[in-house]
């Protein structure tokens, strides 16, 4: 589903568009990115592949295209574990001339790349990091900068225990020893009672945060 505004208050009526192949099961937490080289956007998601004989096979990662968001690109397998082995909930950042994504597979796993569609490579997971963190503890990572400061954010889900965003923040998002990363303590964030998970961050101005507030509350 796509709504649009150009104010982050007046939003359009929603639309469905479909980007999934026709044997997709389901087409799970979709995410887009601009790719600077060939300007446009990098549309994926996760989608489980449905056989011959009915049965789902795991889910993997896949992407298409787009200039408007009307239009896309036949989707292509984007990131795969294999067969069997299920990929889920990527999220993409460009920092420092690099593409970061990290991408749930069994545990929360980080790769690199100069270019969106060209080579990728591991270069951590969270419980190489040091940061304590498996794959049974935290699913739906998102990644994010802090306004105005060389330091990124990268959300996670607790829903091991169901309580829902941890926040995760580094100086250096290709760090592989785990110094430039850090695991806030609980008094040190706040994300209001209700509880927040599954969602994204999107950087605002003050104006524009000025109008959301006024409208929404």
């Amino acid at each position: 589903m796509i709504w649009e505004s150009s104010d982050l208050v007046n939003w359009s009526e929603p639309r469905m568009v479909k980007v999934a192949p026709k044997e997709a099961g389901c087409a799970w937490a979709p995410e887009a990115i601009y790719d600077e080289e060939e300007d446009d956007y990098l549309v994926f998601w996760a989608s489980s592949m449905v056989s011959s004989n009915g049965k789902e096979k795991g889910l993997h990662i896949y992407a298409s295209k787009t200039r408007d968001f009307r239009t896309f690109t036949p989707s292509e397998l984007y990131i795969t574990r294999g067969e069997e082995r299920t990929i889920i909930d990527t999220t993409i950042i460009k920092a420092g001339g690099m593409y970061y994504r990290a991408s749930g597979d069994g545990q929360i796993t980080i790769e690199s790349s100069e270019r969106l569609m060209g080579e990728w490579k591991v270069i951590s997971t969270l419980e190489s990091l040091g940061l304590g963190l498996t794959g049974k503890d935290v699913e739906g990572p998102e990644f994010f900068k802090f306004n105005g400061e060389e330091k990124w954010g990268l959300l996670v889900d607790q829903y091991g225990t169901n309580r829902g965003y941890l926040p995760l923040v580094t100086t250096n998002i290709g760090d592989t020893t785990g110094k430039c990363w850090r695991k806030p303590a609980a008094e040190e964030y706040s994300f209001g009672r209700l509880k927040k998970r599954h969602g994204t961050v999107m950087p605002v101005t003050q104006s524009e945060y000025d109008a959301i507030l006024a409208k929404w509350g």
